[in-house]
C-alpha cells in the first residue's frame, strides 16, 4: 500500500523538523512571493558565508565606458576595476557560483555625506535563490548564467573560469599564479570606510510610479550585532598572478549582455585569489528619487515603443490577420 497524506497532517512539523508552512506564518516574515514556494524567507536574514573562495582579475578600463554604465548619483572614482568569480560553499540560501565587476565609486547623499563604496554594474549567479535575495532587497543586478571556476594541479597552482549566459560565452581565462605582487589594486581593497553599493528599481503594479534608490552596506557589522567587519579575508588563502600568468583572456558582449563592449578593457594587471567569511544585514537608502508616468502622455510610448535595435525585447509570434 502507498503512502497517504492529508492537508492536515504534517508530521515534520510537529517534530520540529522545519519550520511552519509559509502561508501558516506570521505575514511580517514573508519577504518575497511566492508565498507557498517562496525563493527565499526570513530566517536567511542576515545571510552568512563561509569559506567561500574570490578569484578577481584586476583590470584597468575605459573610464568613460564605466561612467557611462553608472546611473545618476553615482559617480566613478578610477579605472582599476575587478571582474570576479566566487565559489559559495556554505551560504543560507544553498551553495552556488557568482560572476561580476566592481568599481570604485561615491554618492553624495541629500544630507551632505559622500559614501565611499565597490558598486556592481553587472553580476550573475548560478542560483534562483542567490538572484532573488539579492536583486529584491538590495538591488543587486542579479541574472542567471553558467559558471565555472577551478583551481587545480600541484599545491592548486594553475586556475580557470569561464561564464556562460544564453548560448554566449561572456568571458573565459586561464593561466597559472606565480604569487608575485600586483601593480594596482581597486581603491576599496583593503579600505574600512568603503562599503558596496547598488541601484535598486521598485515599480508599482500600475507602472505609473517607480521608486529609485541608491542602496549602502558598509563595511562595519550593524552595532545590534556586535562590533567588527562584515567582509573577513584569511590573508593566508592568498594567491596572486600577474597579467602575464593569465595565459588567455576573452571578454564580450551579446544581444543580450553588453559588458564585454561597455566596459572594454585597456590593461590586465593580474588575478588575486584568497578564501573569506561575510555577513550581509539590511542595507541604508542613501539617495532615493521617484519617477511619475503620465497615464496619457507616458503610458503609451513606455508600452509601445520602438523595439530595441537588437534582441533585448522578446518577440513573439502574434495573429497576422485582421477580424472582420
Amino acid at each position: 500500500m502507498g503512502l497517504q497524506a492529508n492537508e492536515y497532517s504534517y508530521p515534520w512539523l510537529d517534530e520540529g523538523e522545519v519550520p511552519p508552512l509559509p502561508a501558516d506564518r506570521d505575514r511580517i516574515h514573508i519577504l518575497t512571493q511566492a508565498v507557498i514556494d517562496p525563493v527565499f524567507d526570513y530566517d536567511i536574514v542576515p545571510l552568512t558565508y563561509t569559506e567561500s573562495r574570490w578569484m578577481a582579475f584586476i583590470v584597468r578600463a575605459d573610464q568613460a565606458g564605466m561612467q557611462a554604465v553608472v546611473p545618476d548619483p553615482i559617480k566613478v572614482h578610477d579605472d582599476v576595476i575587478e571582474w570576479w568569480y566566487v565559489i559559495h560553499k556554505n551560504t543560507m540560501i544553498g551553495p552556488y557560483m557568482e560572476f561580476g565587476v566592481t568599481f570604485a565609486a561615491t554618492v553624495d547623499s541629500e544630507d551632505g555625506t559622500t559614501y565611499k563604496a565597490g558598486y556592481y554594474p553587472y553580476m550573475y549567479l548560478s542560483n534562483d535563490s542567490g538572484i532573488f535575495a539579492g536583486k529584491e532587497p538590495f538591488g543587486f543586478p542579479k541574472k542567471a548564467a553558467y559558471i565555472a571556476a577551478f583551481e587545480h594541479g600541484t599545491n592548486n597552482n594553475y586556475f580557470n573560469m569561464l561564464m556562460e549566459r544564453r548560448g554566449y560565452i561572456l568571458h573565459t581565462a586561464n593561466g597559472r599564479y606565480s604569487d608575485k605582487p600586483l601593480s594596482a589594486r581597486p581603491t576599496f581593497y583593503g579600505k574600512t570606510d568603503w562599503g558596496r553599493m547598488n541601484y535598486r528599481i521598485t515599480t508599482e503594479p500600475d507602472v505609473l510610479h517607480s521608486i529609485h534608490e541608491v542602496t549602502y552596506l558598509p563595511s562595519e557589522l550593524p552595532p545590534a550585532m556586535g562590533t567588527g567587519h562584515r567582509f573577513m579575508m584569511d590573508a593566508s588563502s592568498i594567491r596572486t598572478a600577474t597579467g602575464d600568468d593569465i595565459r588567455s583572456w576573452y571578454l564580450s558582449g551579446t544581444p543580450y549582455d553588453y559588458l564585454g563592449g561597455q566596459v572594454p578593457t585597456t590593461e590586465i594587471v593580474g588575478l588575486i585569489s584568497f578564501t573569506f567569511n561575510l555577513i550581509i544585514p539590511g542595507a541604508q537608502t542613501i539617495w532615493t528619487k521617484t519617477i511619475t508616468r503620465d497615464p496619457d502622455k507616458d503610458f503609451a510610448p513606455l508600452l509601445y515603443a520602438t523595439p530595441f535595435k537588437y534582441t533585448m525585447r522578446q518577440r513573439f509570434m502574434l495573429p497576422q490577420y485582421s477580424q472582420g
